[in-house]
């Protein structure tokens, strides 16, 4: 790490106990003292984080079904079998639910960026074993579009990705990869509504930066996979090799 960076993390940590000290916050899963946790969630809602572990589709990441109780390492779902995604693999870091759930919807709807701080040794963690298998990728986030980005305040996936890229040792790219249509909020949608919403919603203003590049698409949630696959087809069109997804939850 370099100096500066680990200057500023240093004397961040000691704002951040001072601030603790004075105004101490609640973790924002179960709201009470954050003991043993991090800047936003406490040590017992940290360790009821729900990793993604095998068994899973090899193809899309997909949890095991109940029928797949001993699935093959490379199997790949029925979704993935009747219809191959543009990506050629998609993985998440746990599963939308309970603690990981909250801190994504505090994350994006409830305007707390500061929460990247807790993902981040997640991330860390998570890529310390993963590294290897994306070596010489470019990182890319799903990007929001602007009117969104001007609403939020901030993008939610360039934040993800940025650790992404710090975590994999990885070079970032953003703003290449551009949302040039409005789309609407997706939750609640069926997956071919979803599939509408997104077509036509994604361009590449300098496609010979991904000719040829394998690039590591990241986005905070995979529900359907329809914006990753959408997002996918466009850089696969741009000249890129390979397309693999990462998301923070798997839906």
């Amino acid at each position: 790490m370099p100096v500066n960076r680990r200057r500023e993390t240093f004397l961040h940590n000691i704002l951040e106990k001072l601030l603790d000290v004075l105004f101490p916050q609640e973790c924002v899963y179960c709201e009470g003292e954050r003991q043993g946790g991090g800047p936003f969630l406490c040590g017992l809602c940290r360790e009821d984080l729900v990793w993604v572990t095998r068994p899973f589709c090899d193809l899309c990441g997909r949890p095991a079904e109940t029928g797949y109780d001993f699935p093959h390492q490379k199997f790949q779902c029925a979704v993935c079998r009747k219809n191959t995604p543009y990506f050629d693999r998609a993985r998440s870091l746990g599963l939308y639910e309970t603690v990981l759930k909250q801190l994504i919807l505090c994350f994006k709807y409830g305007r707390q960026p500061g929460i990247v701080e807790e993902i981040e040794p997640l991330l860390q963690a998570y890529f310390a074993e993963e590294k290897e298998n994306c070596r010489g990728f470019l990182v890319v986030p799903v990007p929001l579009h602007a009117a969104k980005m001007k609403e939020r305040g901030f993008d939610q996936s360039y934040l993800i990705a940025r650790e992404v890229a710090r975590a994999a040792g990885l070079p970032l790219d953003a703003g290449r990869l551009v949302r040039v249509r409005k789309t609407e909020p997706q939750a609640g949608m069926s997956k071919g509504d979803r599939l509408r919403n997104v077509r036509g919603a994604f361009r590449v203003t300098r496609p010979e930066e991904f000719r040829g590049r394998d690039i590591l698409l990241v986005d905070d949630v995979f529900t359907t996979g329809a914006t990753v696959n959408e997002a996918a087809k466009v850089l696969k069109q741009s000249g890129g090799r390979r397309v693999f997804v990462f998301t923070l939850a798997r839906a």
